[in-house]
């Protein structure tokens, strides 16, 4: 899964700290604003991904995108690998088109494919 990941996040063409550090030290970082800055976690976004990789066993998060929204205040998007191999093919076909799969931290929380783009080396959602 770690694999697939990596893989993306170069397709994507983030920063390679971001990279490195996921890859060498297991370290997530976030992207925020319409910039893609981007941050390391808080102690109260870890908790997030924890929660969510606890449960929702065999996923792996590897990048945040936190955006200001009008509507919902701050919402997370935790871009995650699922555990079952046999999507990731039709994941690769959505990459192409900028859509990656998320869980969206809301008021109503949900999973599901978000549209995004590369920026600055971070990522930003396009709404």
């Amino acid at each position: 899964m770690k694999e697939e990941a990596l893989r993306i996040m170069k397709y994507l063409k983030m920063f390679p700290n971001v990279i490195r550090e996921f890859k060498d030290e297991d370290k997530l970082n976030k992207s925020e604003t319409r910039n893609g800055i981007l941050y390391w976690l808080s102690d109260e976004e870890q908790q997030l991904v924890n929660d969510f990789e606890q449960e929702h066993l065999g996923t792996l998060v590897y990048h945040i995108i936190k955006t200001n929204t009008v509507d919902f205040g701050v919402v997370y998007d935790l871009l995650y690998i699922p555990e079952n191999q046999e999507d990731w093919d039709l994941y690769k076909e959505y990459l192409k088109d900028n859509l990656v799969l998320s869980y969206s931290v809301t008021p109503f929380p949900e999973s599901g494919l978000i549209k995004i783009k590369s920026v600055n080396g971070g990522l930003v959602r396009e709404c």
